[in-house]
């Protein structure tokens, strides 16, 4: 009896170790994929931008703020892989659409911002941002859009629970609702999530943003199930739109929903407008 009860202990002091591993694992190499080259700019693309270095927690955070004709901004927050060059076809249709102003740029540790990225450095550079818009540019607020893809979703609804509360509106797209659903899906039902220390629980915040929401999800995303875009939407307070892109993957929404996908956000713009004091 004793070495069964010893065999037993010894096995889940093994599991324990092997489910600790993963989970570091996964926080330092399976959460992170930046790439420091910025192969190509605005300016390649045909628009008109300026460089911008914020600092944020001590670090240079590097962007491009690319000015628009319409008296609003999006604060662009991207996802786990690449850097802002890989979003600008986006940017371009963005553009040509909708007329906003952007600001695009890099977390720490992704294309030319310093640091190593972390979870708590995803929130801190996006609110450096946000306060660069209004301190720097001058805008209200209530003007500016922000806006989380994929990984970004986290940033920009903790954002817009802390320095962007008075923005106008909040777009996410390929969003997941936390790093323990997207651990149990990865890892097949095993409890990593229960050893992270990564939380990014979008579904568990999004009930205390007040303010305009646009859910973007494609069915055929395969990084990012489509339901988790849903349960993200049903647990988010109106006033919300879900948009729903039929052959829509995890990165081409914007090209794939055409015209249904730029007129969900002109909505979202009007609807920013009309909150405006």
């Amino acid at each position: 009896m004793a070495r069964l009860l010893l065999n037993f202990v010894v096995g889940a002091l093994i599991l324990f170790l092997v489910l600790l591993i993963l989970a570091r694992w996964q926080e330092r190499n399976g959460l992170f994929f930046p790439s420091r080259e910025l192969y190509r700019s605005p300016a390649t693309e045909g628009l008109a931008f300026e460089d911008v270095n914020l600092i944020s927690d001590g670090h240079i955070v590097h962007g491009w703020y690319m000015p628009g004709s319409a008296q609003k901004a999006v604060l662009w927050m991207h996802g786990n892989a690449g850097n802002i060059a890989d979003r600008l076809d986006q940017a371009v249709e963005m553009k040509r659409a909708l007329g906003v102003s952007s600001l695009m740029f890099d977390y720490r540790g992704y294309g030319k911002s310093e640091g190593r990225p972390t979870e708590e450095g995803l929130y801190r550079d996006s609110a450096a941002a946000f306060n660069w818009l209004i301190g720097e540019r001058g805008y209200e607020p209530e003007e500016v859009i922000l806006y989380g893809h994929s990984l970004g979703s986290a940033p920009a609804v903790d954002l817009a629970l802390g320095a962007g509360t008075g923005a106008g509106g909040l777009v996410l797209e390929s969003s997941f609702t936390s790093a323990a659903a997207m651990a149990r899906r990865i890892y097949f039902g095993l409890p990593i999530h229960l050893i992270m220390s990564v939380r990014l629980d979008n579904v568990g915040r999004i009930s205390g943003v007040k303010m305009p929401l646009l859910v973007i999800h494609g069915d055929r995303d395969s990084v990012v199930p489509f339901r988790m875009g849903r349960e993200l939407y049903e647990a988010a307070p109106e006033p919300k739109t879900f948009l729903p892109l039929s052959g829509g993957e995890h990165s081409d929404c914007y090209y794939v929903g055409g015209e249904a996908y730029w007129s969900a956000w002109k909505e979202l713009l009007d609807q920013a407008g009309a909150q405006s004091p």
